[in-house]
């Protein structure tokens, strides 16, 4: 894979969609504009800039051009996830049969191909090409689902919208969960309700009316009213769709209401903590260094827990509450265990150029987290 940081990369997003001190979703209706500048927008627009209110710094160069590749990737080989694909034509559904070929062969596999003289016609005309759960079919956009879920403590997931119309798919409407946009290909116009919670069919005026380019984002809180339609030319982006603390809010709020008590708002770190009590697992495999010890250059090396884990210092060594487990290390490895939890993905040389370990022990933590999968090593 190309050298695309997906931590860095959604650091910077979220970074400059919210406020000093208010990451998405509660930093609003935001637009952030890559590389492009503020002249022209219209008055009132909420183009932001870093939380620290300097200049944005630009994120990677080739983002939009890795995540591109990776919905090509997931476009050419549908694979056993057939189900991961819609396409929605004057606000229907296509059956499947018109577009998609499948058979069951070799044992019980589901071999699925598309049927491109179809498929192609039919975005022409207008039809939006829906994949859903694209993080499932490509690691690149997988890496950036993990990297959001990290810094927003969320449950994140990644649709895909690809058309070359002109009209919209979907009538106005507002979605049950928070949303990021980003725009990969193409131009594509939004309009959004900015009185967040508004569920109403109208778009009150003065609302955000933007089309969007190639590296843009927009931030969409949950029960916001919006409309989207394509410019008439090939259009592709990602809509990452994620849950703040998953449903930990709506389970603390839910049982004082059946206690019949008054329901504040739960406490931040204690939510945190009880993220990392779930058992939720990234993606991932580490046979080759969980079953022989092997750790090689090409090895990639990442926290296996979807949540962040909590990591405690004691008198005689670290706790780390993760995945349900609690796991204790000696104190030595505190500061390789805090780079090792960022989230991101680390390669071998990476990680022993960063790190105050010796090799030597650097590679037996490693093989330990592996066989005791609170890492996934790769590769």
């Amino acid at each position: 894979m190309s050298g695309f940081d997906a931590y860095a990369y959604a650091q910077h997003l979220l970074s400059s969609l919210g406020d000093p001190g208010r990451l998405p979703p509660a930093s609003g209706v935001r637009l952030y504009e890559g590389s492009r500048t503020a002249t022209g927008s219209p008055a009132g627009s909420p183009v932001s800039s870093p939380a620290d209110g300097s200049p944005a710094s630009g994120p990677p160069a080739d983002a939009s051009e890795t995540l591109l590749a990776g919905v090509w990737s997931a476009l050419a080989r549908p694979g056993a996830l057939a189900t991961n694909f819609r396409l929605v034509e004057s606000g229907r559904q296509v059956d499947r049969s018109r577009w998609m070929r499948s058979r069951v062969g070799d044992g019980e596999v589901l071999h699925t191909t598309l049927v491109p003289a179809y498929l192609h016609s039919a975005i022409e005309r207008g039809a939006t090409l829906v994949i859903s759960h694209i993080e499932a079919l490509d690691e690149r956009v997988m890496l950036l689902c993990e990297a959001i879920e990290y810094q927003l403590h969320a449950r994140a997931w990644v649709n895909c919208y690809i058309t070359a119309g002109d009209a919209s798919a979907f009538d106005v409407h507002s979605d049950d969960h928070d949303a990021l946009i980003l725009q990969l290909l193409g131009r594509k116009h939004w309009q959004v309700d900015t009185r967040v919670g508004a569920r109403s069919r109208d778009l009150a005026p003065g609302s955000l009316d933007r089309v969007l380019e190639p590296g843009m984002c927009l931030s969409v809180p949950r029960d916001t009213a919006h409309c989207v339609s394509g410019t008439g030319e090939l259009t592709v982006h990602l809509t990452i769709g994620y849950e703040p603390f998953a449903d930990l809010r709506e389970e603390a709020l839910a049982a004082h209401e059946l206690l019949g008590t008054s329901a504040p708002e739960p406490d931040l770190e204690w939510l945190a903590t009880r993220l990392a009590m779930r058992p939720d697992r990234r993606a991932g495999a580490s046979l080759r260094s969980a079953l022989t010890g092997e750790v090689g250059d090409s090895t990639r090396i990442r926290w296996a827990s979807r949540f962040p884990p909590k990591i405690r210092t004691t008198d005689d060594g670290i706790v780390i509450i993760t995945m349900g487990r609690r796991i204790r290390l000696d104190r030595r490895l505190a500061a390789t265990i805090g780079l090792l939890s960022r989230g991101s993905a680390l390669a071998w040389h990476d990680l022993v150029a960063q790190s105050d370990l010796p090799a030597a022990d650097l590679r037996d933590l490693v093989r330990f987290g592996a066989r005791n999968d609170f890492l996934i090593c790769e590769g």
